[in-house]
């Protein structure tokens, strides 16, 4: 489809996309689905979304994964790293190895075992002044020297674990985990260092690793009553809902109120859909301790399940005000906005997510599908483009991808994306775009002066929107796109037959009234065009082309002074195809016998939805 370009002269039957919500395959298009696109000029081909050009956006998929994302302040997390430095081991007491086979040893292996227990010494008083980096290297070096060395093991084990505990520190930086997994395969009863792994993979979203860590910390010590929260969260994260419904009671059971404990109350009520009770569990959270980010987020989306669609608005923005970093709920910002209709809201809430998020395929694609709402075309493509490297044999998102690259006049891509979605999915619909893409590539090439090409493109869409047809034989839009290619092929008898048939299905329909008008013209009937334009001026009396097409018929018919009359009433309209018409009427311009060159090189204006 090209643009109107005030500056160049277009035809009247330039491409034009209209989109159409897509009932049930097996249903006519309903009128009040129908919007007109900019350059209608006419009617020509429709374009039909699958389900709805405003279908509305669900909540996250994922949802479940951020039970514990924007909670890095929260209770239970520090009270684990608390545990951890009060159960973190200094230096065991050392202890020399013992050579119990001394007579029978080798020189070689006594020198070994000497030098292995001077390595160790050395290691020992490191790691008391807190040089732990040349305690592990010598503990290494010694263990080297006589692998059996407990000593040094021990002494390595507690090293690393410090080591780890420091890398890690309270923001949980994964990078400590590789000190602490190897402390515990060196000593499996080290306790601190379970439990720090623990906090760090659930800091990291890892969380099978978390959940392993935070038990095996737990068996060692069943009082270890810190671990109940952040193990509950992370079976909820695991959907193990019943799992975190115990370790919610066992922190309950074990003493005083936290705002975790009713977080995690909370996020298994969520699940229960025990909306009032999470509501209230999620609100003492917050009342115990304003900045448990995904208090407020959970929140929204008990109240966004409850279709309090501004509670749930409030709710998410209060998450991100704690946290602009926290792209989940500025994901549910994006969706709640898209589907009550505030669109620029919800670019900006989708923007903010995939910053933060910017392997978010499902951000992206909801990104698109805002910029299509705010007919931002070029910047609708390259998120779908985006969302398209994460999101596979989608073939809505390859379908109005292609309408916006459509928009965009990219025909070959037009083409290209509506063919994907037809592979993914043959259906009616998906035949009749992939024709919409055809016929609106074949009149880009006749703009062009491209013929060759442009019948070939004809051919090609023709056989699509056949199978559409043949596909579902009560789906209006194919019928309308494969009359419109007939007319455009010349092949008028067809035309008229197939458009006659999308009037059946679809009464009052101007586009398909429109159309069949100019195939009964080219039959050279010219009573049923008359009757057709006429019949689509009763429907909109503004209509250009009916109105230019109906003067046209009735000059040719002998009704001069009707056609003079529809000539005066489309010079208040468009003066420039009135003044055109106007040279017919005088005899200053011959049209030819099919009428497919009327309107060659006519400006069309942008004629209102």
């Amino acid at each position: 489809m090209t643009r109107r370009n005030h500056h160049t002269v277009l035809r009247i039957f330039l491409a034009f996309s209209l989109t159409v919500s897509a009932m049930p395959y097996g249903s006519a298009v309903r009128a009040q689905d129908i919007i007109a696109s900019d350059d209608i000029a006419g009617g020509s081909s429709v374009f039909v979304f699958r389900q709805s050009r405003k279908k509305p956006q669900v909540r996250s998929a994922h949802m479940q994964a951020y039970a514990s994302r924007g909670a890095a302040g929260s209770v239970s997390r520090r009270r684990v790293n608390a545990y951890v430095a009060s159960h973190a081991r200094t230096r065991r007491t050392p202890s020399l190895v013992k050579n119990t086979s001394a007579v029978r040893a080798a020189a070689a292996e006594k020198r070994r075992i000497a030098l292995s227990n001077t390595l160790t010494a050395t290691a020992d008083k490191m790691f008391e002044s807190k040089d732990v980096d040349g305690a592990i290297a010598n503990y290494r070096q010694a263990l080297k020297e006589y692998p059996k060395n407990a000593n040094a093991k021990d002494g390595l084990s507690d090293a690393l674990t410090s080591k780890g505990i420091t890398v890690a520190g309270d923001s949980a930086n994964l990078n400590g985990a590789e000190f602490l997994a190897e402390a515990v395969t060196l000593d499996p009863k080290d306790l601190a260092a379970y439990a720090k792994l623990g906090e760090i993979y659930d800091a990291n979203d890892q969380n099978a690793k978390a959940i392993e860590s935070y038990e095996a910390a737990l068996r060692m010590d069943p009082a270890f009553t810190e671990v109940f929260v952040p193990l509950g969260i992370a079976y909820f994260k695991a959907g193990e809902i019943a799992k975190a419904d115990v370790y919610a009671a066992k922190a309950e059971a074990a003493g005083t109120e936290t705002a975790d404990g009713r977080y995690l109350r909370g996020l298994v009520q969520f699940k229960q859909n025990k909306d009032n009770e999470a509501l209230a569990s999620f609100d003492r959270a917050i009342a115990l301790d304003p900045n448990i980010v995904a208090a407020y987020y959970y929140r929204g989306q008990v109240l966004d399940r409850q279709q309090h669609d501004d509670q749930a608005l409030a709710s998410y923005k209060q998450a991100v005000t704690r946290d602009s970093t926290f792209a989940p709920a500025w994901f549910e910002i994006g969706v709640v906005s898209y589907n009550t209709g505030d669109y620029t809201t919800a670019a900006g809430a989708y923007q903010q997510t995939v910053q933060y998020e910017p392997d978010n395929a499902e951000a992206h694609a909801n990104l698109a599908s805002s910029y299509r709402q705010l007919e931002r075309y070029p910047d609708a493509n390259k998120e779908y483009w985006l969302a398209s490297n994460g999101i596979k044999n989608d073939p809505d998102l390859h379908s109005e991808w292609g309408y916006c690259l459509g928009k965009t006049n990219e025909w070959d891509k037009a083409i290209k994306q509506e063919t994907t979605a037809q592979e993914i999915s043959p259906t009616a619909v998906d035949y009749t775009n992939v024709g919409w893409a055809y016929y609106n590539a074949a009149e880009a090439d006749k703009q062009a002066k491209n013929d060759a090409s442009a019948s070939a493109n004809y051919e090609i869409g023709k056989a699509f929107l056949q199978k559409a047809v043949a596909t579902n034989p009560n789906f209006d839009a194919a019928y309308l796109n494969l009359g419109s290619t007939y007319n455009a092929l010349g092949d008028f008898q067809n035309a008229v037959a197939t458009l006659n048939h999308a009037v059946d299905l679809h009464a009052n329909w101007v586009i398909a009234l429109n159309q069949l008008g100019v195939g009964y013209r080219g039959t050279n009937n010219l009573s049923a065009a008359a009757s057709a334009f006429s019949r689509v001026l009763s429907l909109d009396g503004s209509n250009v082309s009916s109105l230019f097409y109906l003067g046209e018929v009735q000059y040719s018919l002998g009704n001069k002074k009707e056609a003079r009359r529809l000539q005066q009433r489309l010079s208040s309209i468009n003066p420039t195809l009135a003044n055109r018409l106007d040279r017919i009427l005088d005899g200053k311009e011959v049209l030819d016998a099919a009428g497919k060159k009327i309107l060659n090189k006519i400006p069309i204006p942008k004629i209102p939805f």
